[in-house]
């Protein structure tokens, strides 16, 4: 556009018009205009409309429900649960815990199948034989007899040395490994020449059901105590 001057009737001046900014503060990056989302400013947020206007204490129409047994009569599923449940279990892994429990100092005897038994007519055999505990019971002590209690100890050239009745090792670290469970051996446990160890709860599971060892190579089997330094 070209304009006269206003001070010289000679004189001629230009006026360009800026052209206008693509978008505010001269940024091409897209920029996001949704009603609810991220990005949303302080007076969007304000502005946002709720996607449940109606929902409040006085909302619910309750007049449709005649008795206490709607809820079984209009069911939402027939598998009880509404659209989009999910069908999977509460808890996807087993947990098994390895605690000893209050009784497995005191282990029943093992159960296993009973062979079937032969007509009592004419046998000398017990028809009901009964294994009882080996822990001694408050009656069974004989206060009447004496036992010499003294500690045993072992002369090693004029200097005694006591004589422990369970093998105590100390060691900085513990090395020996569980056959069974394969992990490190702590605390009181079983061994075979030092060379095959089974820890306290693998050795009560092996009376039990006797995996890895019958009763015979379980007689073999010596208990240790591990001291740490």
């Amino acid at each position: 556009m070209i304009a006269p001057a206003t001070n010289s009737p000679d004189f001629e001046y230009v006026v360009e018009r800026k052209p206008p900014q693509a978008i505010c503060f001269g940024s091409r990056l897209p920029r996001n205009t949704n009603l609810i989302g991220k990005g949303l400013s302080g007076y969007q947020k304000m502005q946002a409309m709720e996607l449940f206007p109606n929902i409040g204490p006085g909302q619910y129409n309750t007049q449709k429900y005649k008795t206490a047994m709607e809820r079984v009569f209009r069911k939402v599923a027939g598998k009880g649960a509404g659209a989009l449940a999910s069908n999977e279990p509460r808890f996807r892994d087993k947990i098994y815990m390895r605690t000893p429990s209050p009784t497995r100092y005191n282990v029943a005897a093992p159960w296993g199948p009973q062979s079937a038994g032969k007509a009592p007519f004419g046998s000398k055999s017990r028809r009901v034989t009964m294994a009882g505990d080996k822990l001694p019971g408050p009656g069974t002590y004989n206060i009447a007899t004496k036992k010499c209690r003294r500690t045993r100890f072992m002369y090693n050239f004029g200097h005694p040395t006591m004589i422990p009745s369970i093998e105590i090792v100390c060691v900085s670290r513990a090395t020996d490994t569980c056959v069974k469970c394969e992990q490190i051996c702590a605390g009181d446990y079983w061994h075979k020449d030092h060379a095959i160890f089974l820890c306290h709860l693998c050795w009560e599971e092996e009376k039990r059901g006797r995996e890895l060892y019958n009763e015979k190579e379980l007689n073999t089997f010596e208990v240790l105590i591990l001291l740490r330094l």
